[in-house]
């Protein structure tokens, strides 16, 4: 008897226990962190002076373009991570709890946080773009760039508000009676919530969750693949 073959099954890469053992999808999530924390470090200057910082539009002197040119690239890499993995969480949640507000509204917070991120990225991209040396240079006003150079103090961070919330939706499954994600990842999930949430309540300082959450993703998307408790799921 001859075996017809579905291109589109053979071709499919879905990751399922009884296939692969562990999933592979969340690697995307660990590349999403990873890529945005590099763009950030990159893209932001670490090493102004205060005084460099309310000099107005002289500070544009003091930067330089290739590192919003690297910055753009990975946070654009980041970006199309981030893009499946929310994908990806959502097919978790259809599969695993389908009914559940917290699984499903994971991969809604992630995708926001995605869309926040492509924004301030396009900004490095602007620096990069018409700072001298670009291949736009000069077609700005010093004063239009030091808006975008204003914009970008906390850009490439205010769209990791979304990754908080996925965050203590993690929480909320690895801790409820019937958990469906291993309680570890509440714990971490909870502690790398703290510091933004305590930052904005105390100093109004909005961009803290930009350094933690990545740092959340990518625990939590490594502990998807090595986790039992995920793993059988």
């Amino acid at each position: 008897m001859s075996t017809i073959l579905d291109p589109v099954t053979d071709l499919d890469t879905t990751d399922t226990p009884s296939t692969t053992g562990r999933p592979r999808w969340p690697l995307f999530g660990a590349l999403a962190g990873v890529t945005a924390l590099a763009a950030a470090f990159t893209g932001m200057p670490a090493d102004l002076t205060e005084e460099d910082w309310s000099s107005g539009p002289e500070v544009l002197d003091l930067l330089d373009r290739g590192n919003y040119h690297v910055a753009f690239i990975l946070g654009l890499v980041s970006v199309a991570a981030l893009l499946i993995t929310a994908s990806a969480w959502r097919r978790w949640a259809e599969r695993n709890a389908p009914d559940d507000l917290a699984a499903r509204t994971i991969p809604t917070a992630l995708a926001a946080t995605a869309a926040m991120n492509i924004l301030g990225y396009s900004l490095m991209g602007s620096m990069a773009l018409y700072l001298p040396g670009g291949v736009d240079e000069g077609w700005l006003s010093r004063e239009a760039m030091f808006v975008n150079f204003t914009l970008l103090d906390f850009g490439v961070l205010l769209g990791w508000w979304g990754g908080l919330v996925a965050a203590g939706c993690v929480a909320s499954l690895a801790f409820r009676k019937d958990r469906v994600l291993p309680r570890w990842m509440g714990v971490a999930s909870v502690l790398l919530m703290l510091p933004p949430v305590a930052m904005a309540l105390i100093m109004a300082l909005p961009g803290m969750p930009g350094f933690t959450m990545p740092i959340w993703l990518t625990v939590v998307s490594v502990g998807m693949v090595l986790s039992r408790t995920a793993a059988r799921r």
